[in-house]
């Protein structure tokens, strides 16, 4: 039972909080909306709208709150095999964040809409908790897809975690957090927001925390991580 609740955490690292029913759909010539977790029927759901459209899909509008990060990293490489464009629509977050917002060559975050991280296969460097052989076994295979992904859609890796590092974490009072829009440039993300970048939801909730890191600091995190990390590919 403990095996069952440990892997449960993992697997859909980073989900906050209850999302409404799924909604998926080609709702334009071109476009695709997708509503829900990233779980492994609604990518499965996607993936069968994207390849069967008599339209050649474009662009994805998401709504997501996370989820399951092995259907994660399915969508996100969908999104970089098809080059998709991306439309936030209210939140995407934790395997959503990592996986989706990552891999597309444009991103626009829609108005009010919130983009955030919440953890990724590394954090266990930074948070560590107990690893029973089968958890052990399912985060290192975690760990080598998704140094794999972010090896091939060529993105700063530690984009996922630099919220749970030393000197970053004991800062932040939002257990989702994002970062300022040039840095999300320097990290390899290409992302454009609407309006003004935020973290509190329409109905004012905050959602995430974003930091803004200078050059300098940004530059120090990901030694760190690199450093860190070392270990996982020695």
């Amino acid at each position: 039972m403990r095996f069952l609740f440990l892997l449960s955490v993992l697997l859909v690292g980073c989900k906050t909080t209850q999302q409404s029913v799924a909604e998926i759909s080609e709702v334009s010539p071109g476009t695709i909306y997708f509503q829900g977790e990233t779980s492994k029927q609604n990518v499965e759901k996607f993936e069968q709208l994207l390849v069967s459209s008599d339209q050649q899909i474009n662009t994805l509008v998401i709504n997501s709150q996370g989820g399951d990060v092995m259907a994660g990293l399915h969508l996100g490489g969908l999104v970089h095999e098809y080059q998709l464009d991306v439309v936030v629509h209210e939140l995407c977050a934790s395997s959503c964040a990592n996986y989706v917002l990552t891999a597309s060559p444009h991103v626009l975050v829609e108005e009010q809409a919130v983009i955030g991280w919440h953890g990724g296969s590394l954090q266990l460097l930074y948070v560590p908790m107990e690893q029973p052989p089968e958890v052990a076994s399912y985060i290192a295979k975690w760990q080598a897809a998704e140094r794999q992904f972010f090896d091939i859609i060529n993105v700063e890796q530690a984009v996922t975690i630099i919220g749970m590092m030393p000197g970053i974490t004991e800062k932040r009072d939002s257990a989702i957090y994002s970062y300022d829009a040039q840095t999300l440039r320097r990290l390899g993300l290409h992302i454009e927001f609407a309006g003004a970048q935020t973290g509190m939801s329409a109905s004012g909730e905050k959602l995430a925390q974003v930091f803004e890191l200078e050059e300098s600091v940004l530059n120090h995190f990901l030694m760190l991580n690199d450093i860190v990390s070392a270990e996982l590919i020695n």
